[in-house]
């Protein structure tokens, strides 16, 4: 997996994994952009194809069920 920078706050709140999908050129805008996916704190794939800003909309959105799997996770460890 491609290490990620700028989402350690999200990463640490939500228990998720950002993983970088690299940079994309889209020749109808004349532009690059990096792409996203996230893995829920169980390791499972969440989302992908998200820009940076689509990762904190994509958290925030569905905050109440990855803190509660961030719980199930942290409370199986111990």
């Amino acid at each position: 997996m491609n290490e990620t920078r700028g989402f350690k706050t999200l990463e640490k709140r939500y228990g998720v994994k950002v993983v970088s999908e690299g940079v994309h050129f889209n020749p109808l805008t004349n532009r690059t952009s990096e792409t996203f996916k996230i893995y829920s704190a169980d390791r499972c794939k969440w989302e992908n194809g998200l820009s940076r800003a689509g990762v904190k909309k994509e958290c925030e959105k569905w905050a109440r069920q990855l803190l509660e799997i961030k719980e199930k996770v942290e409370s199986a460890r111990s």
